[in-house]
């Protein structure tokens, strides 16, 4: 009971903030930031500047839905991930990025092992923004990105970091400012590819984000993050998911991601938890 206060405490924070922010001087402008926890913006990074992220995750689960979306209890599962992702600016609208984790991972309702750890899959993406209509405050861009398998197998001894096939996403983002207040949408699809994929076809995803600059440096953030997978046979995963975080930009150059997300609705999926910390700094 304390640690499922502590997370709607944590969902509410942003909220709370948002409020707090509506006192002396809430009229004056503020650069709107449009960065969010889990869903895509549409602006990319300038030309020939740079950014680095540094990310680590904290994921758990001890609850399932089955197939009719009822919740049942199962054995502890958690994720841990340390990332870097670095994103250069190529042209106006045009930035590249590369990513890489490494994990830790357990799954003590596993037949096999129930551990692992090591190196996760490599991203490589691109963004471009396609529309940039700055009297609408508003942007749309197209985001490609190729995951490759660069994790480590599941094997007798040890639970894989990878998802062990090749995929790729493309995802449609929009951006859209009314004075302090930013909203961004994104929708996707994963394709994967190669013999290693199995019964796996594709996984569509849908996200909506809106924050609302309180201060130059403070963002609190409401997101919803939906995602189903596809499958050949068999009957595939489904999670509707509620995010809260706080997109601080405490510096022109540095900038601080705090959130939790906290699945609401699903079939045939875990019922998780995550936490999520990210530091970001431009050069």
């Amino acid at each position: 009971m304390k640690r499922k206060s502590l997370f709607l405490g944590w969902l509410c924070l942003p909220l709370l903030v948002l409020v707090a922010g509506f006192g002396p001087g809430w009229a004056s402008e503020v650069s709107v930031e449009h960065r969010k926890l889990f869903t895509a913006d549409a602006t990319p990074v300038e030309p020939e500047k740079y950014e680095a992220e540094f990310a680590y995750r904290y994921a758990w689960a001890d609850k399932v839905w089955d197939g009719e979306g009822r919740s049942g209890d199962r054995r502890r599962r958690q994720e841990q991930a340390a990332g870097l992702t670095l994103v250069a600016g190529l042209l106006r609208d045009l930035d590249f990025s590369i990513a890489l984790d490494y994990l830790w991972i357990k799954d003590e309702e596993n037949l096999g092992p129930t551990k692992g750890n090591g190196l996760g899959d490599l991203g490589l993406g691109i963004r471009y923004r396609f529309l940039n209509r700055e009297d609408k405050k508003w942007e749309l861009a197209w985001i490609s990105a190729l995951t490759v398998p660069s994790g480590s197998r599941s094997d007798l001894n040890r639970l894989g970091t990878g998802q062990e096939y090749w995929s790729w996403v493309n995802a449609l983002v929009a951006t859209k400012d009314w004075g302090r207040l930013t909203a961004n949408g994104e929708i996707g699809y994963s394709f994967p590819f190669g013999d290693a994929r199995g019964r796996a076809r594709g996984s569509l995803s849908l996200n909506l984000a809106m924050g609302y600059q309180v201060w130059s440096w403070l963002q609190p953030e409401l997101e919803m993050n939906f995602s189903k997978d596809f499958v050949s046979e068999g009957e595939a995963a489904q999670v509707l998911a509620l995010a809260a975080g706080l997109v601080m930009p405490v510096h022109e150059r540095l900038q601080i991601h705090l959130g939790v997300q906290q699945g609401i609705w699903g079939r045939n999926a875990d019922q998780g938890k995550l936490i999520l910390l990210t530091v970001k700094t431009a050069f």
